[in-house]
């Protein structure tokens, strides 16, 4: 179920996402059609995000709405697909997230 935490991980959702996809965060902005400064803030999760912005979000990035909307990354997984983001398909990181999802159920 969703619940105040996943509001919480939006805007890092949409973040790594965005470093994911190796776009900017003025480029990304101008594709939401909102600031620079109001994304910023959205991946820091000083504000909320409305349904329409998270549409454009997940169709930018090929993605389900709930995949931007479920739970959050715990740190640990979050840092290793920032870490491989700089040399690794968006593939390999989402393979390697998979990896430690399951190693951490185990």
């Amino acid at each position: 179920m969703y619940d105040e935490k996943s509001l919480q991980g939006i805007g890092n959702k949409i973040k790594l996402l965005r470093t994911l996809h190796k776009i900017s965060q003025q480029e990304l902005s101008q594709q939401l059609g909102v600031s620079q400064t109001h994304l910023c803030n959205i991946e820091n999760g000083r504000v909320v995000v409305n349904l329409r912005l998270l549409m454009r979000a997940a169709n930018l990035f090929k993605c389900k709405l709930d995949d931007i909307i479920s739970g959050t990354f715990p740190n640990e997984e979050e840092r290793a697909a920032e870490a491989a983001a700089g040399s690794c398909s968006s593939e390999e990181v989402r393979l390697l997230l998979k990896m430690l999802q399951v190693s951490k159920s185990k």
